[in-house]
């Protein structure tokens, strides 16, 4: 039992430890706001698109091969929204988008990849890059779609929801990277080199920028409510997917990478989203500062119970 915890623990530590230590860079000043800002970017526009593209294109993770997981992903990310609304009804009206989406949308991009990539190399990171894909659409439609209902500042455009996915790099790198895999594209040597130099600093940049942006002088000012979606996000969300994951037969790995991109905290997305569509941004900060803070408990515990039940 104690190598099982040890594994877990080996997957989800040291990306933990990186976001201490960006948090206290940016805190002992060795990490601006601005250099943060631009490094996010960096990350966003290219880094972590090169990333997907590298990984998925010389991996043999195929889409034909790997709807279980993706079908499993997606559904119990669906099931997770009308639970989380349900969940929400004794809220105030006010606080019921910031609350909803945190309690459903993960930081996928970074921490559930890094976690993938930790656990089973280049085969589990293809795998979570493919499943992050769809479940990424469902995040925007939903997120923008509750923003539409309860704050009189969002209006809801199916156009400008399309247009925002089609121009989304981290969507559009994995689709070229299966056209490109399709097709049988031969790149050249130079330039896979050039794209493994650029993926190789996404994870620790990245990882160091979300430590940077945390305040968790926030915690103290959390409220119930916060707590209610941090423990929704890292308990009831994984719990569903495994569920739906079960019942599609996945093999311990699958289970695994679905686990592991479900119990990622509350990505910072929904903070900005929040601040930008009207809803609670107080509330939507204090749960991404709270699901991150508790998911090296939750994560490395439920990675070591799932390791135990599908070796």
């Amino acid at each position: 039992m104690w190598e099982t915890f040890n594994f877990a623990l080996s997957v989800t530590g040291p990306i933990f430890l990186t976001l201490l230590v960006g948090y206290g860079l940016a805190r002992r000043g060795l990490l601006s706001e601005s250099f943060v800002d631009g490094a996010s970017k960096l990350v966003f526009l290219v880094t972590l698109p090169a990333l997907l593209f590298f990984n998925i294109f010389g991996s043999d993770a195929r889409v034909t091969d790997e709807w279980p997981l993706l079908a499993a992903g997606l559904i119990g990310t669906v099931l997770t929204v009308p639970l989380a609304w349900l969940t929400a009804r004794s809220l105030e009206l006010g606080d019921r988008s910031a609350f909803i989406q945190g309690a459903f949308r993960g930081n996928l991009g970074i921490i559930g990849l890094a976690w993938a990539a930790n656990a089973y190399g280049p085969s589990g990171l293809a795998q979570a890059a493919l499943l992050m894909a769809v479940i990424t659409i469902f995040y925007n439609a939903a997120a923008v779609a509750l923003f539409a209902v309860y704050s009189q500042k969002a209006q809801f455009s199916w156009l400008k929801l399309a247009k925002d996915i089609a121009r989304n790099p981290l969507i559009v790198a994995i689709v070229l990277a299966l056209v490109a895999k399709a097709v049988g594209l031969k790149l050249p040597q130079m330039l896979v080199q050039t794209g493994e130099y650029l993926a190789s600093v996404t994870l620790p940049l990245a990882l160091l920028c979300i430590g940077a942006s945390l305040d968790l002088s926030m915690l103290r000012r959390s409220s119930f409510g916060a707590f209610a979606s941090s423990g929704f996000k890292l308990l009831v969300v994984p719990l569903v997917l495994l569920g739906v994951g079960w019942l599609f037969q996945l093999d311990g790995q699958a289970m695994a990478i679905l686990f592991l991109l479900a119990a990622t905290p509350t990505a910072s997305a929904s903070f900005i989203m929040a601040r930008a569509l009207g809803g609670n941004s107080q509330l939507a900060a204090n749960i991404v500062a709270l699901s991150t803070l508790f998911s090296i408990v939750t994560a490395s515990l439920g990675l070591a119970l799932l390791k135990v039940s599908f070796p």
